[in-house]
């Protein structure tokens, strides 16, 4: 059946990451953008992890595993070298309906992380259920080299720009069409526009509008 692409706002959530090597670490690297609360729990930490520690706030817990970790996750990745252990993380995610990651084993996951592509407020994710991840690396790095030139400073600009879209235009159709012709309008210019230069050309569409009407 697949998995749905559900997109989860997980700033300033607690996510536990149960492991201290390669694997864990890349999974904490993948999140660090999303500004979660990341907690990683493990007897020793790679310097890879170490690294990741020093430039984004992961809480390192040098020690075994406890249940009592994962209270109050609102995700937990079991990333540790032992499949008893991994299977345990998991029993516990599932009974309390936490979302579970466990690397190399998609039978006891309850969520897959895909494979991403992220420029500002654009985030793009290629999953393939856990099973083919070597497809998704290859589909993240064509889509990587479709994305428009300055894709993602374009949309920052227009998500600043859509509550004055709101505010002047009363109907959501006109709106719609208003905002596809100033995105279109940024990406023709390789998104080296400004906010001012698009809030002026909302205005001659505003006016062209109300001499339409």
């Amino acid at each position: 059946m697949g998995y749905f692409p559900f997109f989860m706002d997980i700033e300033g959530k607690k996510g536990v990451i149960v492991g201290g090597g390669a694997v864990a670490a890349r999974k904490a690297e993948k999140l660090r953008d999303f500004g979660p609360r990341l907690v990683a729990v493990a007897p020793e930490f790679c310097g890879a992890f170490r690294k990741i520690a020093r430039t984004y706030p992961v809480s390192l817990v040098e020690r075994s595993f406890e249940p009592e970790d994962l209270e109050g996750a609102a995700f937990v990745v079991a990333a540790t070298d032992d499949g008893a252990v991994n299977g345990r993380i998991s029993d516990w995610c599932r009974r309390r309906g936490v979302p579970v990651n466990v690397v190399d084993d998609r039978e006891k996951c309850t969520f897959f992380f895909p494979a991403l592509v992220k420029e500002g407020a654009l985030t793009v994710g290629i999953s393939t259920d856990g099973k083919c991840p070597a497809a998704s690396a290859f589909l993240r790095e064509q889509v990587e080299r479709c994305l428009p030139e300055g894709i993602g400073a374009v949309i920052d600009l227009l998500g600043q720009l859509r509550p004055e879209v709101a505010e002047g235009i009363d109907r959501q159709t006109d709106r719609a069409q208003a905002m596809e012709k100033l995105f279109l309008y940024s990406l023709r210019r390789g998104g080296e526009v400004t906010l001012q230069e698009l809030r002026d050309l909302l205005h001659g569409m505003r006016q062209e509008g109300r001499r339409d009407g």
